[in-house]
């Protein structure tokens, strides 16, 4: 019965999204790679197929990223501020199933703005002579994986913050979370302390972006131990899962009057 009413919240969200025509942007997306891979095959010899694979898959993470950044920060506020998650929490569905339903129907967003994508490259790069190995399709996995850990922290973010503010933040955990593991590797962290320890702590609290970006090793074609795939993979759903924890229990507080 509850997984019906999550799935009943996540196909409107998702009808109500798709109307927004926000999947412009893969036709957009798309003529730009096409246009990229012009210019590949006419300027460099020899590697057209790795700078479009390059491209694509820079494309995709940007796209997967940019839907979860700045739909998911207006995911709950649209319906607050226009009543209708009154209507929908005053009938018998329960507040945690109506905030899943809406992650749910995003995602699904994010699926298809995934698998349009991921053809357009895999046929131009197909096209151009370019080869694939099944550590392309842990990138893309990694891909959704991502977006979904940050639509998540917009999401529980946006019920403790408004909106601008709500973005702000998200960005720079986004950045941050990229850029961590650089930051350790640092002289001046490693020869301060506190500094060391600081970073510490927010690796251990906050998510570690950069664990999803296999892209690197997809395009020069270096292999990546089966521990650490699986490894990150257990890591982005724990995570996933302990934050989805907080949104229900941040959603259930949330006052709505």
């Amino acid at each position: 019965m509850i997984a019906e009413k999550i799935k009943i919240v996540a196909y409107y969200t998702f009808k109500e999204i798709l109307k927004s025509k926000v999947l412009l942007n893969v036709f957009f997306m798309g003529l730009g790679l096409m246009l990229v891979t012009y210019v590949a095959t006419e300027f460099t010899y020899g590697v057209p197929h790795r700078i479009t694979l390059d491209v694509g898959l820079g494309v995709l993470s940007l796209s997967s990223l940019a839907i979860s950044l700045f739909l998911g920060v207006t995911l709950l506020s649209k319906e607050i501020d226009s009543r209708t998650v009154y209507m929908v929490v005053a009938r018998p569905v329960p507040r945690y199933a109506f905030i899943m339903g809406k992650v749910i129907g995003l995602m699904g967003i994010q699926v298809i703005n995934v698998i349009l994508l991921t053809l357009t490259t895999f046929i131009i790069t197909i096209i151009l002579g370019g080869e694939f190995t099944p550590l392309i399709f842990w990138t893309i996995g990694f891909i959704l994986l991502e977006s979904l850990l940050l639509l998540l922290v917009v999401v529980m973010i946006s019920l403790l913050a408004n909106t601008i503010l709500s973005t702000l933040l998200s960005i720079i955990i986004l950045l941050l979370g990229h850029s961590i593991k650089d930051a350790q590797n640092l002289t001046l962290v490693k020869t301060q302390p506190f500094l060391q320890k600081l970073l510490d702590f927010y690796h251990f609290v906050l998510p570690g972006f950069y664990k999803f970006n296999l892209k690197d090793y997809v395009i020069y074609k270096a292999s990546v131990p089966s521990s650490y795939l699986f490894a990150t993979l257990s890591y982005g759903t724990i995570y996933s899962l302990f934050l989805c924890t907080i949104i229900i229990f941040l959603f259930n507080k949330k006052n709505l009057d």
